[in-house]
This record gives structure tokens, C-alpha cells and sequence, in this order.
């Protein structure tokens, strides 16, 4: 009995032995892990890191807005909204936004209309702010970099500023109105009615009028283009006629030139003969 007591008391010395040795290396792991400087990194002009200065601690991050801004929609439904960048390394941490608004003038001395958290974002992660149902005006965003954010100046950065501006939204008619409407449409048609009967028959009488001045002028011309026609006939039968009178008066004028061609034939040879019988007459008898 003994012995079996005393294995037991020295089992229990030995797991408390070691319960103790493992949590000495494990406090001894997490106080070399919290001392060593494996997640601080110094921070220049040519690179953004974490960085451990004076008990002030800053994870790298740089947010900036990338100068896209929106509108949509219409009032009082209309929509604003701005993109947020992280242009350093990684969050660590949240951090927080603002809207401020003014109807006139400079809207960060406006009122904050709106506040909200900005959760961790990636290396190169984007944010998209809005802000739904605004109003005429002029509307500026607000961000605070991360804790221990190095440049002091600019802890606090601004959006450009977004004016908006609404359109009257157009009045809905009444019922009364439609059915005014619908009266006076129906009133107009029976008014109308009349006149468009009125013009239709003046129209057809107008068409009716043209068709007859049509045939009347299609007829003079078929007039004037047989008298054309005719007179053109008669006048070849004129020269026809002329020139059969002309040539029967140059025949007959051919005729009494042969004739008294061929009378001075005779008369010539009548006066030689009796040229030849004198002669005759008046030679010596041999």
C-alpha cells in the first residue's frame, strides 16, 4: 500500500514538473515574440512601413481619396458618393469618416451630417463612401488616416467638394384633372368634327375644280395643236401649189423663147434666100 501511495505521489510531482517546464517555454515563446522587432519597420521617403517611434505605433497605411465622385438619381432619392484608396500598406486597425453639409458657403463649416467606421482595407483596397436621399447643396467627405499616421498635417483628409443640385419633381395630375382633360379632349373631337367634314368636302370640290381646269387646259392645247397642225398643212400645200404655178409659167415661158427662137431661125433663112436670088438675077448671061 505504501508503495503503490508513493508511485502515485511521484506521478502527480512529475506531470506538475511538466505543466510547469511547458508553460515556461511558452512564456518565454510570447515574450520573444512581443520584443523582437519583426513587426516595426522604419519609415522613410522611399518607403512605407510599420514603424515604432517614442511608444507611438503606425501601421504604414495612407488613405486618399482618388478624386471619383458620383452622382445619381433624382430629389429627394438622389445619391453621392466617394472612393477611398489605401495607397500604403496593409490596416491594422479601423478608422473613422465624416459628411459635412452646408446650403451655401463652405461646407466644412457646415453641419456633420453623417459619421461612420471604415473597417481594415487591404494594400491597394478601395472604399466606396455614400450618402442616399440628399438635398440641394454642397457636400464635402472627411477621413482620418490611421494612428501614428507620421505627417501631422495631414491626419484629416478632405474630398473635393460635390454640389448638388435638384429639379423640381413634375406635379402629378388628379383624377379630376385627367377627367378634365379627357372632357375637353372629347369636346375638342366634337368641335372638330364639323370642320374636318367641312374641309374634306372643300377639298374633294377643290380636286374636283382642279380635275376640270385639268381637262379644259388638256383641251385648248389639243385645240391649239391641231390648228398648229393644219395651218402647217396648208402652208405646205401653198408651197406645193407655188411651186407647180412656177414651173408650169418657167415652161411656158421655155415655150415662146423656142418659138421665137425658131420664128428668127426662119426669118433669118427667109432673108438669105432672097439675099440669093438677087444675086441670081443680077448675074451677066454668059
Amino acid at each position: 500500500m505504501f508503495n503503490e501511495r508513493g508511485k502515485k505521489a511521484g506521478r502527480k510531482k512529475l506531470v506538475i514538473a511538466s505543466k510547469l517546464v511547458v508553460s515556461m517555454y511558452v512564456l518565454l515563446f510570447t515574450i520573444g515574440y512581443l520584443t523582437s522587432n519583426t513587426g516595426a519597420y522604419f519609415n522613410d521617403k522611399e518607403k512605407e512601413e510599420q514603424v515604432i517611434q517614442a511608444g507611438t505605433w503606425w501601421d504604414g497605411s495612407k488613405l486618399a481619396f482618388t478624386g471619383e465622385q458620383d452622382q445619381s438619381g433624382t430629389c429627394p432619392g438622389k445619391t453621392i458618393s466617394v472612393t477611398l484608396q489605401n495607397v500604403g500598406a496593409k490596416m491594422l486597425g479601423s478608422t473613422t469618416y465624416k459628411i459635412y453639409f452646408a446650403e451655401t458657403g463652405d461646407p466644412k463649416t457646415g453641419e456633420i451630417i453623417k459619421s461612420g467606421t471604415i473597417a481594415e482595407l487591404e494594400e491597394t483596397g478601395n472604399k466606396v463612401l455614400d450618402y442616399e436621399n440628399v438635398k440641394e447643396g454642397t457636400y464635402q467627405f472627411s477621413v482620418l488616416q490611421r494612428e501614428g499616421f507620421p505627417d501631422e498635417k495631414h491626419q484629416e483628409i478632405w474630398s473635393e467638394e460635390i454640389v448638388v443640385t435638384c429639379e423640381e419633381p413634375e406635379a402629378q395630375p388628379t383624377e379630376d384633372d385627367v377627367k378634365a382633360s379627357e372632357e375637353t379632349s372629347s369636346n375638342q373631337v366634337k368641335e372638330d368634327e364639323p370642320k374636318q367634314a367641312d374641309e374634306s368636302e372643300s377639298n374633294q370640290n377643290q380636286a374636283s375644280y382642279e380635275q376640270e381646269e385639268l381637262k379644259d387646259k388638256k383641251a385648248e392645247t389639243e385645240a391649239k395643236e391641231t390648228t398648229k397642225s393644219k395651218q402647217t398643212t396648208d402652208a405646205q400645200a401653198k408651197l406645193q401649189e407655188k411651186k407647180a404655178t412656177d414651173g408650169a409659167q418657167q415652161e411656158s415661158e421655155s415655150k415662146e423663147q423656142d418659138q421665137a427662137a425658131s420664128l428668127a431661125d426662119e426669118e433669118t433663112k427667109k432673108g438669105a434666100n432672097e439675099d440669093t436670088g438677087k444675086e441670081q438675077k443680077n448675074e451677066p448671061a454668059n
